[in-house]
């Protein structure tokens, strides 16, 4: 393997994970039976980032998260790591931003 390869199977189970939830989020617009499914989905998420942020962050940063993951799965290029920091301590904001 060249180098960097080694996260190349991590990286491929986290791309397969976002697009098989994002397929049925999608499913449950069109079968409002899941939609049962994707509210425990999204509460389970929210309530692991809660933990860290309370329930009103938790939401917003959840909301946050699945723009950027479905952006990042549908653009052509990369983004850079620093605008998505960016994006993510302005939603914690100061008392709750990563290395505060």
């Amino acid at each position: 393997m060249g180098r960097g390869d080694e996260h190349a199977p991590a990286a491929e189970d986290r791309h397969r994970s976002a697009v098989l939830g994002f397929e049925l989020h999608l499913a449950a617009l069109r079968d409002p039976a899941l939609r049962a499914l994707t509210q425990q989905w999204t509460g389970s998420g929210r309530a692991v980032l809660a933990r860290f942020t309370g329930p009103e962050t938790a939401a917003r940063l959840d909301a946050l998260l699945e723009g950027l993951i479905m952006h990042a799965l549908l653009s052509t290029d990369a983004v850079p790591r620093e605008e998505t920091r960016a994006a993510i301590t302005q939603t914690l904001g100061p008392e709750t931003a990563p290395g505060t």
